[in-house]
């Protein structure tokens, strides 16, 4: 009788681990889809806030060698997604993480400081104004937005994009 007793326990036992250990990992799962989102969000503001560097210091076009003599807001955008103008390396880039997004955009523009005024302040673009054109201490912004790809979004319950926008302001460095 007492060998009874022990079995049944056993199956409750399986029962309550197959219970718990689903979920466990459903919220590890979470946690990781999570941290995944928290880090793209990282690098995308690393690689905004590069190509807005670059982008106020050369407004005029290139100044070092190898460098063209004129910058485009596709080299701009090259920049964020791979950190490259050219051969020539500005910074990191997304670094390959534009694969985990939809519907990937990437706007440079000079920024309105009629918008900058409000309150709260908007960042929207100043019309009949191109960021390259932008003169010494007028905003310039790199704008990146998209919808995250969560890899388990069914599995967890969670919605099959999270829309992201980031946006990264400097001072133009116009003579």
């Amino acid at each position: 009788m007492l060998l009874k007793k022990t079995n049944t326990r056993r199956a409750a036992t399986t029962v309550e681990m197959g219970v718990v250990s689903i979920l466990l990992f459903m919220m590890l799962f979470g946690i990781f889809e999570y941290c995944r989102l928290l880090y793209f969000m990282h690098i995308a503001n690393n690689s905004a806030r590069d190509t807005a560097r670059f982008a106020v210091v050369h407004t005029n076009g290139g100044t070092m060698p190898g460098e063209p003599t004129s910058i485009t807001a596709a080299d701009l955008e090259a920049i964020v997604r791979t950190g490259k103008l050219g051969t020539t390396t500005i910074g990191s880039g997304l670094g390959g993480m534009d694969r985990s997004f939809d519907n990937l955009t990437v706007e440079i523009f000079a920024v309105d400081p009629d918008g900058l005024a409000q309150t709260p302040p908007v960042v929207q673009a100043s019309p009949g104004m191109a960021w390259n054109n932008a003169p010494f201490s007028r905003k310039i912004a790199v704008r990146i937005t998209g919808d995250f790809k969560p890899m388990l979004p069914p599995l967890l319950f969670m919605d099959s994009t999270v829309p992201v926008q980031i946006t990264v302001m400097s001072s133009s460095e116009a003579n």
